[in-house]
């Protein structure tokens, strides 16, 4: 599924505003239904449990996304041990599968790794382990690969194509460029 509009036309707010990321200042109406559910002034606490956890993104640029001074592991973590209730070996355990399974090699290796030490094609996939780290039912892919260059950008279109198919997953694609699609 996808969603398409030209720059500035509102596609990632409409996709933040499912689970109330969009600022305090933004005003949402109608009706947004999740699993049954509504969403638009849904509880804290239950948007809390879907985000991150049912409900996914990937984000355009990941150096704005990741921490530049925590490692990586620290960040996979953090919602490994939120939603899932694992810590220590077992969190480590989970955190190199995530990274093997986007295609970073030696993930034992980049653990300890910041973001600024990395590529972005490289970020890119870390922010995809992230969002992959609870099993999402949706994952929404907000221009995943405008900041990479053409090579990488194909790459990352196949991994999250292969994810999609393996996981069964509903991959919901944000972009401006029809031809992606």
């Amino acid at each position: 599924m996808a969603l398409v509009g030209e720059s500035g036309s509102g596609k990632s707010v409409t996709a933040l505003s499912t689970v109330r990321l969009v600022g305090d200042s933004a005003r949402v109406s109608g009706s947004i239904l999740y699993e049954g559910q509504e969403m638009v002034g849904a509880p804290e606490a239950r948007l809390r449990k879907v985000r991150g956890n049912d409900i996914s993104f990937i984000f355009q640029e990941p150096m704005t996304s990741l921490n530049p001074l925590h490692t990586l592991d620290k960040q996979l973590a953090e919602s490994i041990e939120l939603h899932q209730g694992l810590r220590g070996p077992a969190v480590e355990k989970r955190i190199i599968e995530l990274l093997t399974q986007v295609g970073i090699r030696d993930p034992e290796t980049r653990l300890k790794a910041y973001p600024h030490q990395l590529s972005g094609g490289q970020r890119q996939r870390v922010m995809i382990a992230i969002a992959l780290a609870n099993n999402p039912d949706l994952l929404i892919a907000d221009e995943p690969t405008t900041a990479l260059d053409v090579t990488i950008h194909a790459q990352i279109l196949e991994l999250l194509s292969e994810l999609k198919r393996k996981q069964g997953l509903i991959l919901l694609f944000i972009t401006h460029d029809l031809a992606i699609v």
